[in-house]
């Protein structure tokens, strides 16, 4: 198995070059690295981001997303966890379904190519295996 922090690198490179992404690192630390991406508008009193009133159906590249991956290394096995944050505006409650049916779609597109990634960078047989956890 690879070293942890070939993975760590691999996991980076690959949110920062993925070309429907457009991600930057927002945070660093030892087993965890978290991106961000889309359109975010500062807050007027400084509290922090504030998301656009306007999604755009489908153009899920400047939707504001955070994502945290998380890495847990064991003697024979690594697993590796990807957490998305879709922002909403305050006065969109939820995603209607047929929207979130099309976000559940991107995020499986990424991940599958993620797999991909890891299996080309850190030579493996197969890709690593995805699992859905909602």
């Amino acid at each position: 198995m690879p070293p942890y922090e070939q993975l760590m690198a691999v996991l980076e490179a690959f949110f920062a070059s993925y070309p429907h992404g457009d991600y930057t690192v927002e945070e660093r630390e030892k087993y965890k690295l978290a991106f961000r991406r889309g359109q975010w508008r500062p807050s007027l009193l400084g509290l922090g981001p504030k998301v656009p009133d306007r999604l755009v159906p489908g153009d899920f590249s400047q939707w504001p997303v955070i994502v945290r991956t998380l890495l847990r290394p064991a003697p024979d096995v690594f697993t590796i966890t990807v957490r998305y944050e879709v922002h909403l505006p305050r006065k969109r409650q939820s995603l209607k379904d047929e929207t979130q049916s099309s976000v559940d779609l991107h995020v499986r597109r990424e991940l599958a190519d993620l797999a991909a990634y890891l299996a080309q960078c850190i030579p493996m047989e197969t890709p690593p295996e995805v699992v859905a956890i909602k």
